[in-house]
């Protein structure tokens, strides 16, 4: 596959994109490195498996490395970069990777501004359950695969496409699916929303020609893109005319049950185990997506109602005493609208929110949408804002948030210490509450200390 190339080191190897490629790539035998800032979960099952991990970026970390590969978080003044350009070792970014694994073989490729990395993980497990033993990268940790990467021994390969940075341009897939366009990440498209519209458009050009796009019939931006050359357009959502459909939705739970139609047709029943109309969606862009392989509808039903959800994906770190905690990686006003209409499918007394802002760039730019998208909490914990290595921009502040979510009616708290924050948060909690962290940054640490505390609490 790599021709000569043995060693590998991967710059930011700690990342859910890099480090399934160096997962798959451990598993087919090659020698990998790796460097990242801190030590972690990921970076600990990593050394596990065979990898040889640096805490801090250095140019002695290379070692006898044929290849390096980067992330888009890593900047070029990054030593080992330079490093690299000095030894004149080839530099690929993670998606030519991701590419060189995808393009050879019958490529799924799932791209959107929200559910990537639920679908991708939903498709791989039906394709696991539909007997197709597919190889996945997904970007985030599915409980199923214990964790981000799955080695499989036939063509069939699952992956996410990241749009945030043009990377997924790169990708030749057999299935395109496009769960919703939103404007997100335009600072890598110069500020111009059409940019990445056009970016879509080139991501679906890309489809082989006997291939499928599988797209949200409910996404305004969508139906203005139905690539000419492919094959096979399917749509998916509760639009009129939209190939597959629910219908008969009702909550089971913390699930929902609801039926399948696809055209004219019944195919069946579903009861997912994990909440909102938003994985209602998903599931159905996965039927279509199996459906189109092949796969009966009864391997569909069994591989989506055995999914238990991805990590930090509405995913429960506490649930007694009639108080639930709730990690997700919900950071942009439209998650946060559909993970808190979730929260209400288990009937709490009341959802109290912990929101900590990802990006200077995010908050700036829906900075009003995100004051109105926390309607649905009964009270609001705001955080500081979590950079991502960005620098600051002049009012752009939690607290000047947190006073436009007043305007609102939004009972909120700002609170910039984590510490603080944590106490403040469990003060109010009482029996029948659910505590939902959102926010694609430490949070995830804030609310595991959340659960931790409350055990602690509890045991005491």
């Amino acid at each position: 596959m790599l021709k000569d190339i043995r060693r590998l080191h991967f710059i930011g190897i700690g990342g859910y994109g890099m480090s399934a490629l160096a997962r798959v790539l451990l598993h087919l035998g090659y020698a990998i490195s790796g460097s990242d800032l801190k030590q972690s979960e990921i970076t600990e099952k990593l050394a596990l498996q065979g990898a040889k991990i640096y805490y801090g970026h250095e140019a002695q970390n290379l070692g006898e490395a044929q290849l390096v590969v980067y992330s888009t978080a890593i900047p070029e003044d990054n030593p080992e970069i330079k490093a690299s350009k000095a030894k004149g070792l080839p530099i690929w970014h993670r998606s030519e990777l991701l590419a060189h694994f995808l393009n050879g073989r019958y490529g799924i490729a799932i791209a959107g501004a929200h559910g990537k990395t639920t679908t991708t993980s939903m498709v791989a497990l039906v394709l696991t359950h539909g007997g197709l033993d597919p190889t996945a990268f997904i970007g985030g940790v599915l409980a199923d695969f214990d964790g981000n990467a799955r080695m499989g021994d036939s063509h069939f390969l699952v992956a996410e496409a990241d749009e945030s940075d043009y990377s997924f341009l790169r990708y030749r897939p057999n299935i395109a699916v496009v769960t919703n366009i939103e404007a997100d990440h335009l600072e890598h498209y110069e500020d111009d929303f059409s940019k990445l519209l056009e970016a879509y458009r080139g991501f679906l050009s890309n489809i082989k020609p006997d291939g499928s796009a599988i797209l949200n019939a409910d996404d305004s931006h969508l139906p203005a893109m139905h690539p000419g050359h492919v094959a096979n357009i399917i749509t998916y959502g509760r639009r009129p005319g939209a190939n597959f459909r629910p219908s008969n939705e009702e909550v089971v739970g913390w699930g929902t049950r609801f039926t399948v139609l696809q055209d004219d047709d019944r195919l069946g029943q579903i009861t997912l185990r994990v909440p909102g109309e938003h994985n209602v969606d998903n599931a159905l862009a996965t039927v279509a997506v199996a459906n189109q392989i092949g796969i009966p509808f009864d391997r569909i039903k069994t591989g989506l109602e055995m999914f238990r959800g991805a990590k930090r994906r509405f995913q429960f770190l506490y649930q007694q005493d009639r108080v639930a905690v709730v990690d997700d990686y919900a950071h942009h006003p439209t998650e946060v609208r559909a993970t808190l209409k979730a929260a209400r499918f288990g009937k709490p007394s009341r959802v109290i929110a912990v929101f900590q802002p990802h990006r200077y760039n995010r908050t700036h730019l829906f900075m009003d949408e995100f004051a109105r998208s926390f309607s649905g909490a009964d009270k609001v914990f705001l955080h500081k804002i979590y950079s991502a290595g960005e620098k600051p921009i002049p009012g752009v502040t939690s607290a000047e948030l947190a006073r436009r979510m007043r305007e609102y009616g939004t009972d909120v708290t700002q609170i910039d210490d984590s510490s603080d924050l944590v106490e403040a948060v469990l003060e109010a909690v009482r029996p029948g509450d659910l505590v939902l962290n959102m926010g694609a940054g430490d949070i995830t640490e804030i609310c595991h200390t959340m659960a931790k505390k409350l055990s602690e609490r509890k045991d005491a």
